[in-house]
């Protein structure tokens, strides 16, 4: 949805918010540790509570944010663990998406819509961010697998690699973009056990060039929020 806001109208309202709310998130518009109030938000966002209390679950569920009993929503704050445990699952979910897309390429199916990912992720649009088409790329690999639980769990996943890209802006080279093409071209030409080496080695180098710098801007670890009171022991 990028900068749209949700409108009133039409199904699916708590997805639209729940989609809105997240690219806050991930530009930093809602920082880290932030609490989420509602009547600000639902002005803004020209919705009533109601869809935006429908969306917090969601977010809730794919880590963006927590709550808290009598204190509300707060977003979440990214931490180098965090960028650690998604390329963890990255590196489980990518090389076996891409041997999925391979497999299907060679049965019959056209990779005509990840060819042409691929040559967006190259140009894009003046003054877009290009981890969000980086981004883009891998979800049109995972669509081209067509495999239900994998999709299930890569959607959980998606909007936390989203934030990771925006965090390690150094990926964002011709480097990265050559990766890209030798990783599409494998699926395109039907050959799986290629596109799962290559898938396997673009994230590893992704975790090598990028935890070096997150652990400098990240915290190993939420930071715990004033005012919270622990009990002593008895």
């Amino acid at each position: 949805m990028g900068n749209q806001e949700p409108s009133e109208s039409g199904a699916g309202l708590s997805e639209q918010v729940a989609e809105a709310l997240r690219e806050r998130i991930i530009s930093g518009q809602l920082p880290g540790g932030s609490k989420l109030n509602e009547r600000e938000l639902s002005a803004e966002l020209q919705v009533s509570r109601i869809p935006l209390r429908e969306a917090l679950p969601l977010l809730e569920a794919e880590g963006f944010i927590h709550s808290e009993a009598r204190r509300g929503s707060f977003v979440h704050t990214f931490t180098l663990r965090d960028a650690v445990e998604v390329f963890d699952l990255r590196l489980r979910l990518e090389p076996f998406a891409a041997q999925c897309a391979a497999l299907r390429v060679a049965g019959g199916a056209s990779p005509e819509d990840l060819l042409a990912s691929l040559e967006y992720a190259r140009t894009g649009v003046p003054g877009e961010q290009a981890s969000g088409r980086n981004s883009d790329l891998h979800e049109e690999i995972v669509r081209l697998a067509d495999h239900d639980l994998l999709r299930r769990l890569s959607s959980l996943l998606n909007g936390r690699v989203r934030w990771l890209f925006r965090l390690t802006p150094e990926r964002d080279t011709p480097g990265m973009w050559e990766e890209h093409a030798e990783l599409v071209h494998a699926i395109a030409e039907g050959r799986p056990a290629l596109a799962e080496a290559l898938a396997s080695a673009h994230v590893e180098r992704g975790r090598h060039a990028s935890l070096p710098h997150l652990s400098e801007r990240l915290p190993s670890e939420p930071v715990p929020r004033r005012g919270r009171k622990t009990r002593s022991p008895a």
